[in-house]
């Protein structure tokens, strides 16, 4: 027998399930050491689950404000639980998600999803 999964109760259950990942998150501003400027690392019961880079940094796709970068690990933590099948939801979910923690406006995402690189941009411009 074959479920159908609307965008709406996918949405409902990735929040929720993000959600009871990362309730105790910690974020802390670190300097990069190499580049000098400011990032924010995403700490879950002591382990590094994600970090938020600048615009400045050379690890920041084009046409970033403000990326975040989920740890493979953390994915598969993810994974575990849910598949990601919908990944524009996924990535819309986790960037509102972190941006209301943080308090930063997330505009991108980036992530390895088996050995996929999936990035995200909220506010992609096209060429004409």
């Amino acid at each position: 027998m074959k479920y159908q999964i609307t965008k709406q109760q996918y949405s409902k259950l990735v929040y929720k399930l993000i959600d009871v990942f990362f309730k105790d998150a910690e974020y802390t501003l670190v300097e990069d050491e190499y580049e000098g400027h400011m990032s924010y690392d995403i700490i879950v019961g002591g382990e590094e689950v994600a970090w938020v880079t600048p615009k400045q940094s050379s690890y920041t796709s084009k046409g970033c404000e403000h990326e975040l970068v989920i740890y493979d690990t953390t994915i598969s933590k993810i994974t575990n639980f849910i598949p990601i099948f919908k990944k524009k939801v996924f990535s819309k979910i986790l960037t509102k998600y972190f941006s209301d923690i943080i308090g930063v406006d997330i505009d991108c995402i980036y992530f390895d999803y088996r050995g996929e690189d999936i990035i995200y941009r909220k506010k992609l411009k096209k060429k004409k």
